[in-house]
């Protein structure tokens, strides 16, 4: 075949042209001479053998009414009786393929198969007609011609197919470079999370593994982080034979540099001194000033702030004193009323000289105390609420604090925590929590059937039953 012959322009040749399955030549005419030189593609002729007869019957017609002003595209040929299956496709920008008497439909289709594996556009030429309805059927950039067509048709479908072949070539190379980066990312992504989650091991380690059992006073925690580590922290001390301590702090902000200033918070808190032989336990306002003062003289480039509510408890008496600085008021319930604990003081951090005032009350038998973190804010949505007015605060927390204090007088107060928590997993977004959680829950401590048996390990592990299997977002209730 001489692919250099003389070539018409396309508009030239549009009448009168001999069919697809004669051989001919280029018809009358001038070829427009074209200035613009372009390298010539490859197409690959897939057809029966003999090749020779192959390129004349088939190839030649569309080659010599190539587009004028454009080079004829280089060819490649493979003939069904040899070709190689496991051998790859010669490289080229589309393919024409022409069905012999003897090709199976299923040689034709895995042959199909390969050329759009190699995102070559094929067409396809079924002299025989014994798979054109098959050919109807068939995915992917493959065109079917009438094999007594005219030759321009082919020729100018090939002609736009080598054309646009270059941009999907241009293509296919950004995408495998966005693979690359997509690969690198998440490699990347994937080190963050194990970062995180080792942070959140860590973190873990500055709560208490148990809390510490006194006579006369009951004492549960919910834990709920909104992420892998918590802006929120909580402790509580056995500081004698007969006082608790009880610390929650929140960091302002969230993610990991909240996560780390809780760890701060803790390392600093101070609740007992040593006087001369024998120890002494500093009272909550001392504590927070102490706290205050600490944060202050540790502040960088960038402070850090928190707010923060620690307290005393004297279980033989139920004498509780509590001080707080810039944290949500703790709630005492009592018979569905709910009363603030007057908590006066600026947040941590802040006023080198603030003062932290206390305040003292004695728990009653049917009394409920809760000192809980800001997030209560936005754990309870309203039921219309859209995705803005799910991050509005309110003051439907309340109510489930309420709530839970009556199922305390109920079924006791491990029942009563879990309760909560799960009344926050039927919350909208609360596999996606705006805000840490945290809530410490102190009631007297009443020697009845219900309260052993929710004392045990039941009672224990009441947040991490209520919670289920929580990976990205752990929780946990202490008893």
């Amino acid at each position: 075949m001489d692919a250099g012959a003389d070539r018409p322009d396309c508009g030239e040749c549009a009448g009168g042209a001999a069919g697809l399955g004669f051989e001919g030549g280029p018809r009358g005419g001038s070829a427009l001479a074209s200035s613009e030189t372009r390298a010539p593609s490859t197409v690959l002729l897939v057809a029966p053998s003999p090749a020779e007869e192959s390129q004349a019957r088939w190839w030649r017609p569309i080659a010599d009414r190539w587009p004028a002003g454009h080079p004829a595209p280089q060819l490649a040929m493979i003939d069904w009786e040899n070709d190689d299956a496991d051998e790859p496709l010669p490289e080229c920008k589309a393919a024409l393929v022409i069905v012999g008497p003897r090709v199976t439909q299923g040689a034709l289709f895995a042959m199909l198969d390969r050329l759009s594996q190699a995102l070559a556009p094929a067409v396809v030429i079924d002299p025989t007609g014994a798979h054109a309805e098959a050919l109807e059927r068939a995915e992917g950039a493959t065109a079917t011609l009438d094999p007594e067509g005219d030759p321009v048709v082919a020729s100018a479908m090939l002609y736009a197919l080598v054309r646009r072949q270059g941009v999907v070539d241009t293509l296919r190379g950004e995408v495998g470079v966005a693979r690359r980066f997509h690969g690198g990312l998440r490699g990347e992504i994937d080190k963050i999370h194990e970062e995180l989650q080792l942070a959140a091991s860590v973190q873990r380690e500055f709560l208490p593994r148990t809390l510490p059992r006194m006579d006369r006073i009951d004492l549960r925690v919910l834990f709920r982080p909104c992420g892998y580590v918590s802006g929120d922290i909580y402790d509580v001390q056995r500081l004698d034979d007969e006082r608790l301590g009880f610390f929650i702090a929140d960091a302002v902000g969230h993610g990991v540099p909240a996560a780390l200033m809780t760890m701060v918070l803790c390392r600093c808190l101070v609740t007992k001194r040593a006087v001369g032989d024998r120890t002494e336990v500093v009272p909550p306002g001392e504590v927070l000033a102490a706290l205050n003062t600490e944060m202050i003289r540790r502040h960088g480039d960038s402070p850090r702030f928190a707010t923060a509510v620690y307290g005393v408890v004297h279980a033989p008496t139920r004498r509780v004193t509590i001080a707080g600085a810039g944290h949500p008021h703790p709630l005492r319930l009592r018979g569905g009323t709910v009363e603030p604990v007057p908590t006066e003081g600026g947040l941590l951090g802040i006023f080198p000289d603030d003062r932290f005032e206390e305040a003292s009350f004695t728990l009653g038998d049917d009394e409920m105390l809760v000192v809980y973190s800001d997030g209560f804010e936005t754990a309870f949505p309203a039921p219309a609420s859209n995705a803005y007015g799910r991050k509005l605060p309110n003051q439907h927390y309340i109510d489930r604090f309420v709530e839970m204090s009556r199922r305390w007088g109920e079924a006791g107060v491990g029942e009563a925590v879990r309760g909560l928590s799960e009344q926050i997993d039927q919350q909208a977004g609360s596999l996606h929590q705006v805000d840490d959680l945290t809530a410490m829950v102190l009631v007297p401590s009443v020697e009845s059937p219900v309260d052993r048996l929710f004392a045990g390990e039941r009672g224990a592990q009441a947040g991490a039953a209520a919670s289920g299997a929580r990976t990205a977002r752990p929780q946990r209730e202490r008893a």
